[in-house]
């Protein structure tokens, strides 16, 4: 009798014949995070400065250890990514940032040993959670699952968008952009809510990995893609509004990125030189794209008293002026002179990208916080919940509230609190530093408790289709960016917990009530009204076997 090991497949596994996409961009981060704590002991050798990058290296070598040994990006992507993202966010992207511009990690940061502590500790939290998520959670099978997910699926969320579909909510968003902009009242919160649809025609590209020609023609699309990405930029700067340039491309970017970690396919040496050389392409653009986000700064002093077109010229005037950019550039430094400052990186993107130095800032002042401090806190914190909620709501269940008195962010009030800052400014604080101070280690409990409703909610977004592969809705690929930096934290409890349980929700609805308009309309440019959530297996990382 032959014993059962004669039995095994004798063909290797798939992962032990060649090295993923996958794989080989975790083991890159890994390199690059090395060669930065090396590098952090020759550009500053002080006690302060080593503990903080041991710190960045332990927490996030962790992470990307934890993406490569588990399932996790293959089983539940969106959740995963937002793991990983707030590791970025806080705590390698400001190690490689710093690293980058030859800077100590912990420059500019008043209490960077305690940050970093915490923010690893808040990591840690936050893969617990994540373990004991997916355990309790694995993705259901195709037309299974919980009610929420059942309803979702006959609705169309998962169904595939046409490019009809996708260019009429784009060009939903950039009205709702231009209508919504500053305004007030309940026409201006909905054409706020809708602007996320601006860059749906960048979907296209995506759709068209992971479907092929059967989807649509990428010779035919990407002059209008071309077009309507200068639109946006062009409106973005009349608008004097970086974030709504940045969030399509950063969008997009992230994710590939995203596709890429799933990617199963091998690597291959063109590829690598393919990835080398947009690398550099990256880095060449990173100095002028850094300029002209200064530049809009600069401009800024004039936002609301010239028209449109002279705005743009504005900003470009200031863009070939050096020394303006250098002088708003000096101010920021000097700023870190005063009680309140958000000078962290010399590059204002990587400064909108990197949030370290606001949870630092926020970390330190309610370090200064007495107990009075704490119990105002308390008490500001119980009446944003229900600012946060609709005035209609608020006014049937009687709360007596004035909304217009708490027009100021967590920021203002931690920084008012500790060193008498002014209210209004809308300074960006922490909810890491919020939960500490009212909770203090208690708020462990409840980070992870909020961390698998967010985590729950998130994967909303995702299915496994009839080939038994988790992949993502469009709603899901629109939200990359926000799960990926506000995924598992934001700058104010109120805020991570509204973003869950609302602004998801929301988006869902307004992307299907947008969807239903542009069929109702016959503006399907594809020709189909939606395209089966099955098709051929490709092994392009968006659609991976699970």
């Amino acid at each position: 009798m032959s014993s059962p090991a004669s039995h095994r497949d004798p063909r290797p596994r798939p992962e032990a014949q060649h090295l993923s996409n996958g794989r080989f961009i975790l083991l890159g981060l890994m390199a690059l995070n090395l060669l930065a704590l090396l590098a952090q002991i020759a550009i500053d050798f002080s006690a302060e400065n080593l503990a903080s990058a041991s710190i960045v290296f332990t927490s996030s070598m962790l992470v990307l250890l934890y993406l490569q040994w588990t399932p996790a990006l293959q089983t539940h992507p969106l959740s995963t990514f937002a793991v990983f993202g707030f590791g970025v966010t806080t705590q390698l992207g400001a190690l490689l940032g710093q690293t980058a511009y030859w800077t100590s990690l912990a420059d500019n940061l008043r209490v960077p040993m305690a940050t970093f502590a915490l923010l690893a500790g808040f990591q840690l939290l936050a893969l617990i959670a994540h373990t004991g998520y997916r355990w309790l959670m694995p993705p259901p099978a195709a037309d299974q699952g919980s009610l929420p997910r059942r309803i979702l699926q006959k609705l169309g969320l998962y169904d595939t968008p046409t490019t009809g579909v996708l260019w009429f909510m784009g060009y939903v968003g950039l009205i709702a952009f231009l209508l919504g902009a500053g305004r007030e009242g309940t026409f201006g919160k909905v054409m706020q809510g809708l602007i996320f649809l601006t860059w749906a025609p960048f979907l296209i590209p995506m759709y068209l990995i992971q479907l092929g020609d059967s989807y649509s023609s990428l010779r035919k699309q990407w002059p209008y893609l071309l077009f309507f990405a200068g639109l946006v930029v062009l409106l973005g700067l009349a608008a004097n509004a970086r974030q709504v340039m940045l969030s399509g491309f950063v969008t997009i970017a992230l994710f590939a990125l995203l596709g890429a970690l799933r990617s199963a396919t091998a690597v291959s040496g063109k590829r690598v030189l393919k990835l080398g050389v947009l690398g550099l392409v990256l880095a060449a653009l990173a100095i002028p794209l850094s300029d002209l986000a200064t530049a809009m700064v600069v401009a800024r002093k004039v936002r609301g008293n010239v028209s449109a077109v002279q705005m743009v010229k504005e900003t470009f005037y200031y863009f070939q002026r050096p020394d303006a950019l250098a002088e708003q550039n000096e101010e920021q430094r000097n700023a870190t002179r005063g009680k309140y400052d958000e000078h962290y990186f010399e590059n204002p993107l990587l400064a909108r990208l990197v949030e370290t130095k606001f949870h630092d800032n926020s970390f330190y002042f309610v370090s200064t916080f007495s107990q009075s401090d704490t119990e105002l806190l308390a008490q500001t914190t119980t009446d944003m919940f229900w600012v946060a909620l609709p005035e209609p709501l608020i006014k049937r269940l009687g709360v007596d509230i004035d909304k217009k008195a708490f027009e100021f962010s967590i920021g203002d009030y931690l920084s008012h609190l500790s060193q008498g800052g002014p209210l209004g400014s809308r300074r960006t604080g922490s909810m890491l530093a919020q939960g500490v101070a009212l909770l203090g280690a208690g708020f462990a409990v409840v980070y992870i408790a909020f961390c698998l409703v967010t985590f729950a909610m998130i994967d909303l977004l995702s299915f496994r289709n009839r080939g038994g592969q988790v992949v993502l809705s469009a709603v899901g690929m629109l939200a990359v960016w926000k799960l990926f930096q506000n995924g598992i934290t934001n700058d104010s409890l109120h805020a991570w917990i509204t973003g869950t349980l609302r602004t998801i929700p929301q988006n869902i609805v307004l992307f299907l009530l947008v969807a239903t308009m542009a069929r109702a309309f016959g503006v399907l440019l594809g020709g189909r009204s939606h395209v089966a959530n099955n098709p051929p297996d490709r092994p392009d990382g968006l659609r991976t076997p699970v």
